[in-house]
């Protein structure tokens, strides 16, 4: 296998002689339905190949006829080089609109014009409906191409189209993901070898002994043969048209519009973010619609919602009424159930089944910049919607449509732009609005605390557990950062509150106060306010205020005679007491002392506080649990 490798869509007319140049080119007939050799029309997808020169091609033989249109849109979805035959005899006819605006909407690259039946009409008449093409097919946005003038049965012309292939032939390797994908079109089975399928390489590569996935139902198979044109090969990539033995698995249970994919890569959908653009002509449609929807080798019904009138370009949503295989960027074409007919062809934008509602309408309303050729654009629009991006190069390269470095480009810009419109932080990108409006709603709870509570300061694990609707954990930390950065909140350990009179501290307060925390932290016998006070250098009003601004946040708490300790350590002491009185209903003094190995100067405060809250009761020389404490073993 190489880069010379094209995949030729033979399409137009019904009984244009599409066959017979397919196989005047190839020597195969690709008529091979009984129906088809019967009735004289090609009414299945027809496959040939063939070498010219140094060059390989493919030929998907489509049919012509209206009622088999679905089935032509299963061989152009992977085409390289689309092959349009009028017979000079009767000129352009209603298919052959349609199959121009197919080729088009479908970003099939190249054209080349073959006039068939030459040796039926006159020189003139051949030159007339040349000019009539050019002058057609410009309406549809297909400027160059080369005509050539055929009659298959005698070979008149066939050399000059052979050369125009070989020009038009693509060269060197496709560039697309690295996931395996192979819409299927063919499912067949082989005595003595079972299901066998076939299709075009979308994306990735494939080896025998691989194994793959239905992705419709996510079962596993195992590739145990690979053939191209009738010959085995031990692998297959991206834009050949290749039959696969899949073991695992019979051809009944698969059909066309079924794909295989490699395991955990690409997911099927139900409801698409699409821009539509309508043919030239095409009639007005109102929103929502049920239409026929097709893509790659899928059709199905859809209903297209999202917009009130259908345009050019317009954004819009289809939802499906089976699963499909989608990516970024994936063409796909609408059509009217009555009257039957293509009318717009589309593109993906985005896979917005797994998402919320209120991010589904977001991204609806940012379609230009979805659609945009910018990874930057597409991105930021992201970005917008989400707050947050995991940035999974799985997700960049299949729904972003963007690959590793074009993501890291993007970025990059981002957070390097002045001022920053996003920032990195554990592997995710957070956009600088996502932050701003976290931030917001945190002053809005700290301001509701200091005006409904006595206390204005707030656990920060629980304002961040509060404050999730507005982002991640991470996210909403960040927030904070900002926040604490600006002064427009305060922070004490892990305590917060709104900047003000009563919450603001000096830079040496600050410093003070972290100090002083540290004495008590982890202490069960901690030290009164003049040992504080000696030990920071500080005067005792200023130690003492110091202590009280700790106490407010709930960060050390008086339990009398002058006596104050760390909250958490208090909570152990609590924890302890609770454990013990589960085994031994009544404790003396002596006994808690011991539990808690601390002196009795500061059991006996301890224990008073603990008859006042509740969480002790005192019977003589005794203890037991209190309503407080019970209350809280229950919860």
């Amino acid at each position: 296998m190489d880069g010379s490798y094209s995949i030729v869509g033979v399409v137009g007319h019904i009984d244009h002689g599409k066959t017979s140049l397919v196989a005047a080119l190839t020597g195969v007939d690709t008529d091979t339905h009984p129906e088809e050799k019967r009735r004289g029309i090609t009414i299945d997808l027809g496959f040939a190949h063939c070498r010219i020169g140094e060059r390989q091609f493919a030929f998907i033989d489509a049919p012509g006829h209206q009622r088999f249109i679905g089935n032509l849109l299963a061989g152009v979805s992977s085409v390289d080089i689309g092959l349009l035959v009028v017979a000079c005899d009767q000129g352009i006819q209603e298919q052959t609109l349609e199959h121009v605006a197919i080729l088009r909407q479908l970003g099939v690259p190249r054209l080349i014009v073959v006039i068939s039946r030459t040796d039926l009409a006159s020189e003139e008449d051949a030159r007339e409906l040349a000019e009539e093409l050019r002058l057609f097919l410009s309406e549809y946005g297909f400027t160059e191409f080369p005509v050539v003038r055929v009659a298959a049965p005698s070979g008149l012309g066939l050399d000059d189209l052979r050369a125009e292939l070989t020009a038009a032939a693509r060269v060197g390797e496709r560039v697309a993901s690295q996931h395996f994908r192979l819409p299927i079109d063919r499912v067949f089975s082989v005595p003595g070898r079972g299901c066998v399928v076939a299709g075009t390489v979308w994306s990735g590569s494939v080896r025998v002994g691989d194994v793959v996935e239905i992705a419709r139902t996510r079962q596993r198979v195992r590739v145990r043969e690979l053939e191209l044109h009738g010959v085995a090969v031990e692998d297959s990539r991206v834009g050949y048209r290749t039959a696969i033995n899949l073991s695992g698995i019979s051809a009944r249970e698969l059909g066309r519009g079924d794909e295989l994919v490699a395991v955990g890569t690409h997911r099927s959908t139900t409801r698409l973010l699409i821009e539509l653009s309508l043919f030239a002509e095409a009639p007005d449609v109102s929103c929502p619609a049920v239409v026929q929807l097709h893509t790659a080798t899928t059709h199905c019904s859809a209903r297209l919602v999202g917009a009130k009138r259908l345009g050019t370009p317009c954004y819009l949503v289809a939802e499906t009424d089976q699963p499909l295989v989608a990516t970024y960027g994936q063409r796909c074409l609408f059509r009217r159930p009555y009257p039957v007919g293509s009318f717009a062809g589309g593109k993906v934008l985005a896979l917005l089944d797994a998402l919320p509602g209120k991010l589904q309408k977001c991204l609806l309303g940012r379609g230009e910049a979805l659609a945009s050729p910018s990874v930057e654009s597409r991105l930021a629009a992201w970005l917008e919607c989400r707050g947050e991006l995991n940035l999974d190069p799985l997700w960049t390269e299949l729904e972003l449509g963007a690959t590793e470095a074009a993501t890291e480009a993007a970025v990059s810009a981002f957070c390097e732009s002045s001022p920053p419109l996003g920032l990195r932080m554990a592997g995710q990108l957070v956009s600088a609005g996502a932050i701003r409006r976290s931030g917001d709603y945190i002053v809005k709870l700290l301001t509701q605390q200091a005006e409904q509570s006595q206390d204005a300061w707030a656990v920060e694990d629980s304002l961040v557990e509060r404050a999730r609707t507005t982002g991640s954990p991470a996210l909403v930390k960040e927030a904070i950062r900002a926040l604490v950065d600006e002064q427009r909140v305060v922070r004490l350990n892990n305590r917060l509150a709104i900047a003000s009179a009563d919450t603001k501290l000096s830079k040496r307060q600050r410093a003070n106060m972290q100090n002083l925390l540290e004495l008590f932290q982890g202490n069960r016998t901690p030290p009164g306010i003049k040992e504080v006070a000696a030990a920071l250098g500080e005067p005792m009003e200023q130690v003492t205020s110091l202590v009280r601004l700790a106490a407010q946040q709930g960060l050390l708490t008086e339990f009398g005679r002058g006596l104050v300790i760390d909250s958490v350590i208090l909570q152990e002491l609590a924890g302890s007491l609770r454990g013990r009185f589960a085994t031994q209903t009544e404790m003396t003094v002596s006994e808690i002392r011991e539990l808690w190995q601390v002196s009795r100067k500061y059991a006996v405060p301890l224990l008073e506080y603990f008859d006042r809250n509740q969480w002790t009761s005192r019977h003589g020389d005794q203890r037991t649990m209190g309503s407080a404490m019970m209350d809280q073993q229950q919860d």
